[in-house]
């Protein structure tokens, strides 16, 4: 009985993983873009950035309480007089996704491609693909995800990196490759990763077995 109880539970964690990939990997993605951006800040004092910081944050405010007058009013301020700072690309990101957890992925598609161009720092960049690679795979574009994947060629983030080739290959059909995505993820995750046994799972539904832990 706790044999089959496990198993149950396991398929609920799969199915739940499937259906929630996109905003685990959204989660990961902004807070490593709001860490980014905090540590740019402090690197970068100064009257200008302190004011973009100040926009920032009534923009998320407008954002959680989905107010999108005000939203467009502080993202058009961002993007006017702030563009050179890294605020401009977390509102981006922050807007993408907003649309996408509203239902409008294609949206937030057209948003993040027309604000690619702007971004120089890599870091950023590789975020924007990640995040671009997710929607499109949300989006029912596995092939174009996959495309966008292909173009990393040295990812600053390997674990997501793979993790999401992962989900791309298990969405065309090629378990062999997604199994080996997700292998090759894992690598790049500590032990005691939050996020490891997440991806374990994923490795499994691919027809995968995860490593055994180090005895303590």
């Amino acid at each position: 009985m706790d044999q089959l109880d496990e198993y149950e539970q396991g398929e609920q964690v799969r199915k739940w993983l499937r259906q929630n990939g996109s905003s685990l990997i959204t989660g990961i993605l902004l807070g490593l873009a709001c860490v980014f951006g905090w540590q740019w800040w402090q690197g970068k004092t100064g009257q200008h950035q302190q004011e973009a910081a100040t926009q920032y944050l009534a923009y998320t405010d407008a954002l959680e309480a989905k107010d999108e007058a005000k939203m467009k009013t502080f993202a058009a301020v961002i993007a006017d007089k702030y563009g050179d700072t890294a605020y401009a690309s977390l509102a981006v990101l922050r807007n993408a996704a907003y649309l996408q957890q509203n239902g409008k992925t294609a949206d937030a598609v057209k948003v993040l491609e027309a604000a690619v161009p702007k971004v120089s720092d890599p870091l950023l960049a590789e975020m924007f693909s990640l995040r671009l690679a997710r929607l499109q795979l949300t989006d029912g574009k596995a092939d174009a995800a996959l495309k966008r994947i292909d173009a990393i060629k040295t990812p600053a983030f390997p674990a997501l990196t793979q993790e999401l080739r992962g989900d791309v290959e298990a969405k065309l059909g090629h378990r062999d490759l997604a199994r080996k995505a997700y292998e090759q993820a894992l690598t790049h995750l500590d032990q005691a990763s939050p996020e490891r046994r997440l991806l374990e799972f994923k490795l499994i539904d691919a027809g995968g077995q995860p490593p055994a832990q180090p005895e303590i």
